[in-house]
C-alpha cells in the first residue's frame, strides 16, 4: 500500500472529511468498545509476528488486549499504567501511560475524543482495493513530531466503525490490526480493567520497546 502512489477520485473529493466526521461521531458517543482482533506486525529486520484475540476499551484511556494466540498474553491499561503479561514467561512489563509508545494505543485514545485533526493531517480517500470488502481507505498523517510515518484505517461507510488500522512507521516497521464482531456501550466496569500482579511473577519496569 505504501508503495503505490494513488490519486483521489475527484467525484469522491468530500468523503474524506465525512469518514472522519462520521468516525468522530462515534468514539466521542462511545463509553466502552468491545471486538475481535488479529494482528500482523512486522518489524526492522522484515520478521512478522501473527495474533489473535479480543480487545475491550473503556473512557479514559482504558484498555484491554486478551491474546489467545500464538500464545496467552495480556495487555492492559487502566487509563494511568500499562501492563503487558506473559504467563509463560511469569513477567509482568509496567509502564506509565503518558511514556508508551505502542501500537495498541492509538485506537484506545479514539475513544471519547471529538476531533481526529488534532492528531492527524492529509487525510486522503485512497482508491485502491480495500482489505475488507465494503470499507472505504483513508490515509492520515500524524500532526505532530513522531516514530509513526502515516495510518491507513478501513471505515464501514454504513456505521463508520473502525474495521482496519495499519500503523507504517519511519523506520519500516508495521502494525496491522482487523477488527470483528464489534460491540459498542455495552457496560463494561471499570474494574475490568484493573490488573494485580499474580504472586511470583516478576515485575520489570518499562515495556522494552
Amino acid at each position: 500500500m505504501l508503495h503505490h502512489f494513488l490519486a483521489v477520485f475527484l467525484a469522491f473529493q468530500s468523503l474524506p472529511s465525512d469518514l472522519v466526521a462520521g468516525v468522530e461521531r462515534l468514539f466521542s458517543r462511545m463509553s466502552d468498545y468491545s471486538s475481535d482482533f488479529v494482528q500482523s506486525s512486522k518489524d526492522v529486520l522484515n520478521r512478522k509476528q501473527d495474533a489473535a484475540g479480543h480487545l475491550y476499551l473503556k473512557r479514559s484511556r482504558m484498555a484491554r488486549w486478551e491474546y489467545t494466540s500464538p500464545e496467552e498474553q495480556l495487555f492492559v491499561s487502566d487509563g494511568k499504567t500499562v501492563y503487558f503479561y506473559v504467563p509463560s514467561d511469569k513477567q509482568v512489563n509496567r509502564e506509565s501511560l503518558k511514556e508508551t509508545f505502542d501500537d495498541r494505543i492509538p485506537l484506545m485514545f479514539l475513544l471519547g475524543r471529538s476531533n481526529l485533526r488534532d492528531e492527524f493531517t492529509k487525510f486522503e480517500l485512497l482508491n485502491t482495493k480495500p482489505f475488507l470488502e465494503g470499507t472505504k481507505v483513508l490515509r492520515m498523517t500524524p500532526r505532530r513530531k513522531t516514530d509513526l510515518k502515516e495510518l491507513i484505517m478501513e471505515v464501514d461507510p454504513q456505521n463508520y466503525y473502525i474495521r482496519r488500522l495499519v500503523l507504517d512507521h519511519k523506520d519500516g516497521s508495521r502494525s496491522e490490526f482487523v477488527f470483528s464482531n464489534i460491540r459498542v456501550n455495552t457496560g463494561l466496569k471499570s474494574s475490568f480493567f484493573d490488573f494485580k500482579v499474580p504472586p511470583g511473577v516478576q515485575v520489570v519496569e518499562g515495556l522494552g520497546q
